[in-house]
């Protein structure tokens, strides 16, 4: 068991890599999560993880990040994680920076992944 269906409001399309010309995964069953204060992201020795947003999902949905670190470095490296759009079919883009798994082992578990929403032309000051 997951998170009730009521809990999951929406529907998704996942894209991978970030920017492919058709959707991976489609319709997936998803809540969308405004998260901008918390998203300013945790500190780590060398660099900041930085959200907008966070998908809560199903535990079997094939979600994936892009960050990772070298041995013996506890600096991340961030690369581009899969595409999300919300709703589906939308135009509204958003790239995986991080997913986890929220209540291992339990009859509630699900994934959460943390987005940062893209923009595809920053107007500038």
């Amino acid at each position: 068991m997951s998170l009730p269906s009521n809990i999951l409001i929406t529907t998704c399309d996942i894209y991978r890599p970030f920017g492919a010309g058709s959707p991976t995964t489609s319709g997936l069953a998803c809540r969308l999560v405004a998260d901008v204060a918390r998203g300013r992201g945790f500190q780590s020795a060398a660099n900041y993880l930085v959200w907008t947003h966070y998908l809560d999902l199903d535990s079997s949905a094939d979600i994936r990040d892009g960050c990772s670190r070298s041995a013996g470095s506890d600096s991340i490296a961030y690369a581009d994680g899969d595409e999300v759009r919300v709703p589906s079919g939308g135009s509204t883009r958003y790239v995986v920076v991080w997913v986890e798994m929220v209540n291992r082992g339990s009859g509630q578990q699900f994934k959460r992944a943390y987005l940062l929403r893209h923009s595809a032309a920053w107007p500038g000051p």
